[in-house]
């Protein structure tokens, strides 16, 4: 394994807010952005020194103690036995509350951003203008959490790594785009890329469907990143995970269905396939729109301990892919099951 770079660990400074005292359990009045926000600390069963990081991101309808708690929602917190700090952020829409999980955090975002709950995707109109190069604030928050916790447990710099589902993995996306020298990695499942034309305008869903289905290779512009999308990323590993043929949203009798996972997660493999310091794996299974059913913790203790084996720096020609539990067909490249017919 090639040895990660120590100019990328230095970069990172381990500090919390002015007074604030980080502490094991709900961390909660964590000034940032001019908010007050919550997240949990599990630190590695272990006393692994200097500790991997994990920080899972809920959807859009679990609360974020479901998914660091809930078995059908990932039970993300079962990470810190395996030797990873795990820190599990609350979200805006939540106001602090980890067992939130209401109407507040499900429908369209505000203030410029596409969706709630997290700021992960700029709107298709004018007012989403303001986030096609800012990351906005929950991308910053997840960092600041990390630096914090650091400055109790002694962290590894070269192994922090992000994931979610659905929104959560929409968000993960993001935070990948924008901030590459400092993730390295990350696990979008079900993530969107909402895929835009060239020139960064939004596409109807139909529309975004049919674009991908007609050039399942292309890269793809989306408005879940920067436009435009950036030239080169940071070395990092990422796996993306599609739910297979159900991996689909419907919102309600009025809309019907709104997302589909087979295109976007297309776009997000080829964009990071494509980037020559990137580890790509792409995963499939067929739990759907969720986090992954088929041998759950087998699969989250696979996924992190692959990551893990790619600290930032290391060298891609070095990286060894291991055979996932049963129940999920990965390889390193981009997606080429989504549309065989085409790919």
């Amino acid at each position: 394994m090639a040895q990660p770079s120590v100019a990328i660990a230095a970069a990172v400074t381990w500090q919390c807010p002015d007074g604030y005292q980080v502490h094991q359990g709900l961390n909660v009045d964590f000034p940032h952005k001019g908010m007050k926000r919550s997240f949990w600390v599990y630190p590695p069963a272990n006393g692994a020194s200097p500790a991997p990081v994990w920080v899972p991101l809920t959807g859009t309808v679990e609360s974020t103690n479901d998914n660091l708690t809930a078995p059908r929602s990932g039970a993300n917190a079962l990470m810190a036995q395996e030797g990873f700090m795990v820190i599990g952020p609350v979200r805006q829409c939540a106001d602090g509350d980890p067992a939130y999980a209401g109407p507040r955090c499900n429908g369209p975002g505000t203030d410029g951003w596409n969706w709630k709950p997290w700021n992960e995707g700029r709107a298709a109109n004018a007012s989403g203008e303001p986030w096609k190069q800012d990351a906005g604030p929950d991308a910053s928050f997840f960092q600041a959490a990390i630096q914090c916790a650091g400055t109790r447990w002694k962290l590894d710099p070269e192994r922090f790594y992000i994931g979610g589902i659905s929104s959560g993995g929409t968000m993960t996306n993001r935070a990948l785009l924008f901030d590459s020298n400092f993730w390295a990695g990350g696990m979008p499942i079900s993530g969107e890329w909402y895929v835009t034309r060239d020139d960064g305008a939004g596409l109807s869903f139909n529309d975004a469907r049919s674009l991908m289905a007609a050039n399942p290779t292309d890269i793809t512009q989306g408005r879940v990143g920067p436009y435009p999308l950036p030239a080169r990323l940071g070395p990092m590993i990422v796996i993306t995970l599609w739910g297979g043929n159900k991996d689909l949203w419907n919102c309600g009798p009025s809309i019907g269905l709104c997302a589909d996972y087979r295109p976007s997660t297309q776009a997000s493999s080829n964009f990071f396939a494509s980037q020559p310091d990137v580890v790509h794996v792409g995963c499939s299974s067929t739990h759907g729109h969720m986090w992954p059913q088929v041998n759950t913790q087998a699969f989250n203790a696979w996924a992190l301990k692959t990551m893990a084996s790619h600290p930032k720096g290391a060298s891609p020609k070095d990286f060894v892919l291991t055979p996932p539990p049963d129940g999920y067909q990965c390889h390193i490249g981009a997606f080429t099951d989504h549309y065989p017919e085409r790919g």
